[in-house]
């Protein structure tokens, strides 16, 4: 096929060496990099393929933008999600007092949430693998002493990761670890962000070009919350998985979702998948999991047995546990008197509040101009309905109060508690989508560096015209979840071991970013992509050693 893939019969009768659950950034790049060793691995995704040559894919444009016709009903609106590279699953937030349910903008289909992300591919500061010291009081969070790796160990895997993501930008000039990594020059900062980054400099901050993934070609619009349709995005689809698929003899089972894992109490023994209405039993030496920090534990949860009642490597009883997913604060700032600022333009990072204070808060980036009324309007539901019953009058109000201007977003971190989680839901959905439980609410430390963080942003941006967008308090945005699987030597508090193997079960990994300890302040794509480099190198020389 265009796309690589296998049929399902085909499939079973395989033994595969490695079977990879997910393509995103952990997934994809251990599946590459194992693929290259001569490994025989399987790819099992749970979204579409989108790689090229596959019709019906959606590029260039958020799905209301691109089809704005198809938004008009659930069904249509959830199929147009899929063809985009969206997810379709159901989140349900169970929080507060009343449940609310909502679709997370995160990624599902080859490269995961790479294929939507923005493209930033930071590493952590040096700092970031020692957390708890980083914070005046942590109360009862969990957050480690330490990762059970450290920076040091981890530079020689973010400088491999960096190369084969194609990874250009400026160093941070307020990490003396970083300066020697020598990236390729980003092109300078576009007019729009010109003023701004003028602005910093004259009041004594450090801002810098961040590290993006991309190859900016001519007309690069960065591409932020889309697929690209210039082959301009280094993600993990098409720097991992087409390569892996096209050149080194991986297979791919895309729109293939694994529903549990049977295993007795050393190994997974069969993974069990729904495939175009069929149940599939696939086998492999190693299973890896890759499925995103929602998805991940929830299979886990799901493969109950009777060898493991609290659910596939959970004797801990921390899977699905230490849920954290960034406060993340959209605000819409205008440079100078009647900007007009229509373009992507994600390129200034700050990070002068990082470390500050004797606390620590996070980071600060540019995230490009803010989105057309239709992202909004066109969606199903009474909402999308009624905005564009008003539609010249609320378009007047959406140019006049929030267009033109460049916005910033305030990224801080989050702490892990054992309370923060994710669950199986008790109703599963009846329209055929995965659904899955959250609990996460901010404890007193979130919320008063919350507000210490955004009070030294309002001030710095005092002299401009500004707009709040968002709140980081709205568990709706899950852009950076992780942690709900944590890495650690003791296997008492937390779920894999220092090489990403579950403490419990000898041929299971996690990849994605449920391994985290702590959410570090910054964009977790490069640490993933990093980490699942030196897990593949581990499971190609300890699993496979003649």
């Amino acid at each position: 096929m265009a796309d690589g893939e296998l049929g399902a019969r085909e499939a079973e009768r395989i033994a595969w060496d490695v079977i990879v659950v997910g393509t995103g950034m952990g997934g994809g790049v251990l599946g590459h990099r194992l693929a290259q060793a001569g490994r025989k691995v399987l790819y099992v995704e749970k979204g579409r393929s989108t790689l090229p040559g596959v019709p019906g894919t959606i590029r260039s444009a958020v799905p209301e933008l691109a089809e704005p016709s198809a938004t008009r009903s659930a069904a249509t609106y959830f199929d147009a999600l899929a063809r985009a590279g969206r997810c379709t699953d159901e989140v349900e937030d169970v929080s507060g007092r009343l449940t609310k349910r909502f679709t997370p903008f995160i990624g599902s289909g080859t490269g995961g949430s790479s294929a939507l992300y923005g493209m930033v591919c930071e590493r952590f500061f040096a700092q970031d693998f020692t957390p708890r010291q980083n914070f005046v009081d942590p109360g009862d969070s969990s957050v480690p002493e330490a990762w059970p790796v450290s920076y040091e160990q981890m530079a020689p895997w973010y400088a491999e990761a960096e190369q084969l993501l194609g990874v250009r930008g400026q160093p941070d000039p307020l990490r003396p670890e970083s300066a020697w990594v020598g990236l390729p020059a980003a092109p300078p900062f576009s007019k729009d962000n010109e003023p701004l980054v003028e602005y910093l400099t004259r009041q004594g901050l450090h801002p810098y070009h961040l590290p993006m993934a991309c190859d900016y070609t001519d007309g690069c619009a960065t591409c932020q919350t889309y697929l690209c349709g210039r082959s301009c995005k280094n993600d993990a689809a098409r720097n991992c998985v087409e390569p892996a698929v096209g050149q080194h003899g991986a297979g791919l089972l895309a729109g293939c979702r694994v529903v549990r894992l049977e295993a007795d109490r050393r190994r997974v023994q069969r993974v069990i998948c729904e495939y175009r209405g069929e149940l599939l039993a696939l086998q492999s030496s190693v299973v890896v999991l890759a499925a995103g920090a929602l998805a991940t534990p929830v299979l886990l949860l799901n493969s109950r047995s009777g060898e493991w009642p609290r659910g596939l490597a959970n004797g801990s009883d921390w899977v699905g546990r230490n849920l954290m997913r960034h406060l993340l604060d959209p605000i819409e700032v205008w440079p100078e008197p009647g900007s007009g600022i229509m373009a992507a333009n994600k390129e200034i990072g700050l990070n002068d509040y990082y470390f500050f204070g004797g606390q620590k808060y996070g980071t600060v980036q540019s995230f490009g101009a803010i989105p057309p009324m239709e992202w909004v309007t066109n969606r199903p539901g009474p909402q999308g309905k009624a905005l564009r019953l008003l539609g010249p009058a609320v378009r007047k109000v959406y140019e006049r109060f929030f267009t033109g201007g460049l916005i910033l977003a305030a990224m801080m971190e989050d702490l892990p508690y054992l309370d923060n989680r994710v669950q199986l839901s008790q109703a599963p959905g009846s329209d055929g989508r995965q659904r899955m439980r959250i609990r996460y609410r901010l404890h007193t430390n979130e919320i008063e560096r919350h507000t210490a963080f955004l009070r030294l942003l309002r001030e710095l941006l005092s002299p401009f015209r500004t707009r709040a967008l968002g709140s980081g308090r709205n568990n709706a945005n899950l852009g950076h979840v992780c942690g709900t699987c944590r890495f650690g030597a003791d296997p008492a508090t937390s779920v894999l071991d220092p090489q990403n193997r579950a403490h419990e079960v000898d041929n299971l990994y996690v990849v994605d970013s449920s391994f985290f300890p702590s959410s570090a302040g910054l964009n977790p794509s490069l640490t993933v992509a990093a980490n699942a480099l030196r897990v593949a190198v581990h499971i190609n020389q300890e699993c496979f050693a003649s």
